[in-house]
Parts: structure tokens; C-alpha cells; sequence
């Protein structure tokens, strides 16, 4: 299974990862869609080559229950508002900053 590196419960986190911010207007409305503890959320990279589902989480990297409704709606919204994002890579947006992080991912199979 692969760890995703970098994300909310991990503080280093490189600043050179940061690929945009969101308007705040936008992560005021992202955030309202989600449960009030999800502190990040992570778009995953998709099947087909299009992401599908966000998992949110909280400020310790625990993930947050979402129905899979608010999932798809907060992906497709974020795919919106960053047209060119890379389908084949997972990203993190920060709800309280609304920084725009990529997600390395590192296979521990091997």
C-alpha cells in the first residue's frame, strides 16, 4: 500500500511542492460542504486519468468520514477551480490556508 508523503500530519512538508492557492471564497465554500474537523483535503489521482474522490482529514492526518456524494462534488469542484492539474498526481488542498500542495507517494511494497 503506498504512504503518501507530506500530508497533513507530516510537519516537512516542503514548501516547494506548493503548486497555487485558492481563492478564499472557495475554500470558505469547501470547507462548509465537509464535516467542520477536516483540515486538508486530498484529491487523489483517478482512474481513466481524471481524479474522482477527495478523503478529507484533520489538523493530525486521521481522516474524516465523508459521504461519497460531498467526495465527488469537493473533487470535481477543486479540478475546476485548478484546471491544469496533473490527473496522474495526487494533490492536497489546505482549508485553512488554501495552499494547493502536490503528494509524493512512495510504494512500500518493495
Amino acid at each position: 500500500m503506498p504512504i503518501l508523503a507530506g500530508t497533513a500530519g507530516s510537519p516537512s512538508r516542503p514548501a516547494s511542492t506548493e503548486i497555487a492557492s485558492a481563492p478564499p471564497a472557495f475554500v470558505e465554500i469547501l470547507a462548509g460542504l465537509l464535516e467542520p474537523r477536516a483540515a486538508v483535503v486530498r484529491l487523489a489521482a483517478g482512474t481513466s486519468g481524471f481524479p474522482r474522490t477527495v478523503g478529507a482529514f484533520d489538523a493530525q492526518g486521521q481522516p474524516v468520514p465523508q459521504p461519497l456524494a460531498y467526495r465527488q462534488a469537493a473533487a470535481r469542484w477543486i479540478v475546476q477551480c485548478f484546471p491544469g492539474l496533473d490527473p496522474d498526481h495526487a494533490h492536497e488542498l489546505d482549508l485553512a490556508t488554501g495552499r494547493l500542495t502536490a503528494v509524493a507517494v512512495t510504494d512500500t511494497a518493495a
